[in-house]
């Protein structure tokens, strides 16, 4: 394991809920009553977590579409698209869950999200992880405030 997903905060989060798990199921009756305190001393903040549970949603397909949607009709405001066999393949689970979570509290629109995978899709490094999500997040929202009060956009090509 790399120094690097060592302190990522979300690997972090997965890592406690499994072993807190692990202990439950070898008999430790209080293991999961003392997950929060585990969280707390690990010193994950609320966007960690949620970016931690949409990574396990995704994994149990609890954001897939459900088949009565029509072709025709556009998906909701809190629908999720699917990433594609290349996208899965450049793009960590975490970095995933983190931009969900940034669409889904409204930081970035579909059509930001679609900018972001777009430029971290052009980037040489892979897996992509969740700081290269954050940045690249950054940069289409500062992008797009600075087209909204007529200054300059910033150069989004490296």
């Amino acid at each position: 394991m790399t120094e690097e997903s060592k302190n990522d905060p979300v690997l972090r989060v997965l890592r406690i809920v499994a072993d807190r798990l692990e202990s439950f199921l070898e008999g430790d009756e209080t293991a999961l009553e003392t997950l929060a305190e585990s969280l707390e001393q690990a010193e994950v903040s609320g966007d960690d977590l949620q970016a931690a549970i949409l990574v396990l949603r995704s994994l149990s397909g609890g954001s897939a579409l459900g088949a009565a949607v029509a072709d025709e009709q556009a998906p909701g405001k809190q629908t999720h698209r699917v990433l594609s066999a290349e996208e899965r393949a450049i793009l960590a689970p975490e970095a995933w869950g983190y931009l969900l979570a940034l669409r889904s509290q409204g930081s970035l629109d579909a059509e930001q999200c679609e900018r972001v995978l777009d430029l971290v899709a052009e980037s040489s490094v892979r897996p992509v992880n969740i700081e290269q999500i954050r940045e690249a997040a950054v940069r289409i929202a500062l992008s797009d405030g600075l087209e909204g009060t007529g200054e300059a956009a910033l150069d989004l090509s490296h």
